[in-house]
């Protein structure tokens, strides 16, 4: 277990992160959402040893992070700006040659399995590559690392459909079948909405939301119908967006709703379903802000 406890950092003036804590289990992918300059960078970067000034404790497996290289061969951050300027002209296949160095359980098996998959010459120079099959030799390097905490910065950018299909159901059978900790940071919220199991919301410095997907579906609801009986169902309920046209009524909620109350709803003629991920988060997020 990945434990973040009482995490806050400043730069500056500036607080970033003001005093979160959080457990992350093996066997989960988590999406770590927030707007631009939220903190979510800042966050993976000190969960994976990255920034080493702040206050509070991040553990593996109850060993601290800080200046223990146990736990911070266990980690690794995935960006796609993760390949050194020096580098750059090097073929893949150097590259990976010297991560394997670096690396102590770098699985070279692996490695070469995907370059197969995305149908890439690891003889071809980094700098010749296009952005979005730059960004898949670092998602390699992240997949064949070794490592048992996976952290994805925004993994899909340049990726066409069929390759972010691929990756996304690598990294999902990976999860399942090697019990790896996944933290998956994206803009495209509709797109790895079906992978995750928790969801986490980055506003102000604070985790705003923390939940499992399966009770995020259970409590953001849009109930939609005649704009009375919407009302009346929605009363007591917390109400995170509305929509009026003519006489009907939709009403987005986060809240708990019983068994009973959502059949009451349905034999009034109304209509209740789940809000998209997106849509919470655009919710959630624009109220904080007001």
């Amino acid at each position: 277990m990945l434990r973040v406890n009482s995490l806050s950092k400043s730069f500056g003036k500036n607080l970033v992160l003001d005093n979160v804590s959080k457990d992350f289990a093996r066997g989960k992918i988590y999406g770590l959402l927030g707007r631009n300059g939220a903190g979510k960078t800042t966050f993976l970067r000190i969960i994976s040893n990255l920034i080493y000034e702040y206050q509070g404790e991040v553990t593996y497996n109850n060993k601290t992070l800080k200046e223990n290289q146990e736990v911070i061969d266990e980690i690794i951050l995935i960006h796609n700006k993760m390949i050194p300027k020096n580098l750059e002209t090097e073929r893949i296949k150097s590259i990976y040659k010297r991560a394997g160095t670096l690396l102590p359980k770098w699985d070279e098996e692996i490695k070469d399995e995907l370059l197969k998959e995305f149908n890439l010459d690891d003889k071809t120079k980094f700098n010749k590559l296009s952005e979005g099959n730059k960004n898949i030799v670092t998602l390699i390097l992240g997949l064949a690392s070794g490592k048992n905490v996976l952290l994805f910065d925004e993994p899909s950018t340049g990726l066409d459909a069929n390759n972010r299909y691929k990756f996304y159901k690598i990294l999902m059978d990976k999860t399942y079948a090697e019990e790896k900790l996944v933290v998956i940071s994206s803009h495209i919220i509709d797109e790895i909405e079906k992978l995750l199991e928790e969801v986490i919301i980055l506003e102000d410095s604070k985790f705003i939301v923390e939940e499992e997907i399966s009770n995020l579906q259970e409590k953001a609801l849009y109930i939609s119908g005649q704009d009375k009986l919407v009302d009346s169902f929605t009363a007591k309920k917390n109400i995170i967006s509305e929509k009026s046209i003519g006489g009907l009524k939709t009403c987005g909620i986060y809240d708990e709703i019983s068994n009973e109350e959502r059949d009451q709803i349905i034999s009034q003629g109304c209509e209740i379903k789940p809000i998209p991920l997106q849509d919470f988060f655009v919710y959630i997020t624009e109220r904080k802000e007001k």
